[in-house]
């Protein structure tokens, strides 16, 4: 494997291939990633919110009284996550835990009203994240990468 930069792009030869450098996407993406998963943790951390139990919260504006299974596949996370995540906003007051009616074996997830009253707060942090993600875009621009990632994510749903 070779790799070529040219004044754009890094390339890769791979054989009789050339290709642009996997990296050249997944550099940018895990960057964004970690930088929201930071920004987050520091902005949560006095409300004692973990980096990723925020997503759980978001899940659960949209989709109170999920089962905790439903919670892990939403969120493409294992099983035991889930659970060490949903613990953790339990202790915290934020969610409760209740047996499912229809299938004992399986819990569902409410939020408490503490956990309801973060919803706004959680959001402006979210919105001033994506805001300084897309500080230089124009509208055209924050269109077309809102349309391609979700597109790029879409294939990961079918899987």
């Amino acid at each position: 494997m070779n790799v070529f930069l040219n004044k754009s792009v890094s390339v890769i030869k791979m054989g009789n291939k050339i290709m642009i450098d996997p990296r050249e996407i997944c550099g940018p993406i895990a960057i964004i990633y970690r930088s929201h998963l930071g920004y987050m943790m520091t902005k949560l951390e006095d409300y004692r919110i973990g980096s990723r139990e925020f997503d759980f919260l978001m899940t659960l504006y949209h989709t109170d009284g999920i089962s905790q299974e439903g919670l892990a596949k939403a969120l493409y996370v294992s099983k035991a996550t889930s659970t060490r995540a949903i613990q953790s906003l339990e202790k915290e007051g934020y969610v409760y835990r209740q047996r499912d009616e229809n299938d004992l074996r399986a819990y569902r997830v409410y939020l408490t009203e503490k956990g309801k009253e973060t919803r706004d707060m959680i959001l402006e942090k979210l919105i001033s994240f994506v805001d300084t993600l897309l500080l230089d875009f124009t509208s055209e621009e924050k269109e077309i990468f809102r349309r391609l990632i979700r597109k790029a994510s879409r294939k990961f749903h079918e899987l």
